[in-house]
Formats: C-alpha cells, sequence, structure tokens
C-alpha cells in the first residue's frame, strides 16, 4: 500500500496496512535541507522549497509532504505586509482592512488573485511536489479557515473586537474570506494537493468562545468543507490549543480530519468522537520531541497508537516541529508506528 494509498483510506475510515504518519516539517525541512524560509519564499518557481521537503521526505519516509506556509499565502496576495525572516515562519505584521469600507478595495483585489506572486509560488509549489512524489505520496495544502483569512486582513484584535461590536460587519467579510478560501483550495487541488490542511489558530478556547466559534467560524467552515466535498477533495482541520468544547462542531462541519494539539486529551477525543471524523496526533512537540530522549518519544508514542488503534487515525505531533527536533526523536516517532503491534 502506497502512503497516499494509505493516508487516503484512513481519512475514509478505510482498513489500512498500518497508521500512517504525519508530520508537520516545513521548518525542519528547511533548515535540514540547507536553506531558509527567505530563499524559499523568494523562489517563485518553487524548486527551492519542494527540494528541501523530498529530501526531508526522502530521509524519514513518513507518509506525506506538505506545502510552503500556505496560511499566509492568500493574505499577502491580497494587500497585507509580511514580516520574513530567515528561520521563521513569514508573519502578517500589516493588516489590510482598518475599517469596514477597505473590504471593497480588498475584494477588488480578487481578479488578480491566481496571478499574483505568493500564489504563483504556493501553486508552483505544490505542482513541484507532485512532480517529486504525487504517485505515491499524498501532498497536504494549506487554504485558511475562513476566520483566519478575515483575522488575518483586519488584525486579531480588531475581529475580536467585532465579535462583539460589528458582527454584521464581520460576517460580511466571513463571507468574502469563505469564498477566498474555496477558491485558493480548489486551485491548490488542482495543481497536485490530494489533501487540503484548513488552519484555525484564533479557534481554540484559548481565543474564542464556543459561542463565537459557533457563530463566527462553524458556518463558514461547514461551507468550505462541503464545497470541496463536491468537488471529492478531502479536508483536514488544524487547530493549535485546546479544542474539547467545539469538536462536536469540527465534525458536524464535515472536516474528514482533525489534527489535534497535545493539549487534547487524546482519549476522551477517541472515545466520544473516533467513528466520527479521523484523530491525527498527537505527540508534544516540545516534550518529548524537542527536550525528551528517545526512549521517552517512544513511550508517548506507544501511548498515542494504543488509544488511536489503525481504524480512522494517523499518528503525528501535535503541531509543527521544531527544526531543532533531534533527529533520533523523529525517527524514533515514525518507527513506532510503522511497528505497532496494533497493526
Amino acid at each position: 500500500m502506497t502512503s497516499k494509498e494509505r493516508v487516503i483510506r484512513a481519512l475514509k475510515g478505510k482498513k489500512i496496512d498500518r497508521i500512517p504518519i504525519f508530520i508537520m516539517s516545513r521548518a525542519y525541512s528547511i533548515r535540514h535541507g540547507g536553506s531558509t524560509f527567505k530563499d524559499c519564499l523568494q523562489d517563485s518557481t518553487g524548486e527551492t522549497y519542494s527540494e528541501v521537503q523530498y529530501r526531508c521526505w526522502r530521509q524519514y519516509r513518513y507518509d506525506g509532504v506538505m506545502d510552503l506556509e500556505g496560511v499566509n499565502s492568500e493574505s499577502e496576495a491580497l494587500g497585507c505586509g509580511l514580516r520574513v525572516s530567515e528561520n521563521e515562519s513569514p508573519k502578517v505584521d500589516s493588516p489590510v482592512i482598518e475599517g469596514y469600507e477597505d473590504i471593497d478595495k480588498v475584494e477588488s483585489k480578487v481578479t488578480r488573485f491566481e496571478l499574483s506572486w505568493p500564489i504563483t509560488r504556493q501553486l508552483n509549489v505544490v505542482q513541484r511536489l507532485h512532480e517529486k512524489l504525487g504517485k505515491e505520496v499524498p501532498i497536504y495544502a494549506n487554504p485558511q479557515c475562513p476566520l483566519r483569512s478575515a483575522a488575518m486582513l483586519r488584525g486579531i484584535e480588531n475581529t475580536m473586537i467585532d465579535m462583539i461590536d460589528n458582527p454584521k460587519l464581520l460576517h460580511r467579510l466571513l463571507k468574502f474570506t469563505t469564498w477566498i478560501a474555496i477558491y485558493y483550495g480548489k486551485a491548490l487541488a488542482w495543481a497536485g494537493a490530494d489533501i487540503l490542511m484548513a488552519s484555525n489558530p484564533i479557534g481554540s478556547r484559548s481565543m474564542i468562545s464556543r459561542r463565537h466559534y459557533e457563530e463566527f467560524s462553524f458556518p463558514y467552515d461547514e461551507e468550505m468543507v462541503k464545497s470541496f466535498h463536491q468537488d471529492g477533495i478531502l479536508v483536514i482541520l488544524h487547530i493549535c490549543g485546546d479544542v474539547k468544547d467545539r469538536l462536536d462542531l469540527i465534525v458536524q462541519a464535515g472536516f474528514d480530519g482533525v489534527s489535534l494539539d497535545s493539549k487534547v486529551d487524546l482519549a476522551w477525543v477517541k472515545k466520544e468522537f473516533g467513528d466520527k471524523i479521523c484523530l491525527i496526533g498527537n505527540v508534544d512537540i516540545v516534550d518529548p520531541l524537542l527536550f525528551g530522549t528517545p526512549e521517552e518519544v517512544s513511550i508517548y508514542s506507544k501511548k498515542c497508537l494504543e488509544i488511536l488503534g489503525t481504524s480512522g487515525s494517523m499518528l503525528g505531533a501535535g503541531c509543527e516541529i521544531s527544526p531543532d527536533t533531534p533527529s533520533a526523536n523523529l525517527e524514533t516517532l515514525i518507527q513506532a508506528a510503522k511497528t505497532f503491534a496494533g497493526n
């Protein structure tokens, strides 16, 4: 069974030969491939980044490769400024919507969206990865969830205030960012992405209440996922932090899988939702992956595996792994999945 077959079957809850290994390795692959974020972001052909991802996959043989920081490309294409450094993921540092009268200006950029530098780069990255690995290895690509996209365009603090003071105007922006997420996600799939991994880091309960999630995230996520499914595209959700009080909404929105932070009680999630959605996770990226020993990684991974089993699940880190993660620790996590007795 190829990695692609294994992952797709896991997301669909079908029988597999072993539990797949899900690793978010962007920063790790860039560091260990001898490149920098800056170099990768400046290469519109996508070759620089796709090559370091390929080398990293070839060394470790986990089940999938990822696009280049796609969670910010939509924002950049719509006019936001990014802070780019050599060794850290780019961050939006200048939102483009100061007042809601600016929405019209942002919407006017849509006609040039797919031809913009960041989107061209992202689509080329996916195409290059598909050329290198697409027959056997799944390619994950990242559209933003509508709420996260709105927060990048408007600013996180302003978006939080809008939930209380300007909900009608925020809903208007969310309708637009939902359309953008769908448009961009389908473009990624056309370019060669097998699975979309939607990102919503402001969606955890440490950021917003369940009530606000239900109003400002859930209906737009549901619309996005429904549109992807109409084209046969599988979708995973990743939210950093604890999502225990909103997992029912994540399931209801129709996501095929959910990537769980280590803060989430995996045993509880498996009991409540294990037969409803593919569970992905959730080895702690700090302790044991970054600072622990291989033995500690092995113990932690095996505990996760015993909970997950092999039906409708994947083993992985709870979030993006640090580029400083010891190679022996990453190898131990991968080997734990490949030799799991429950397979």
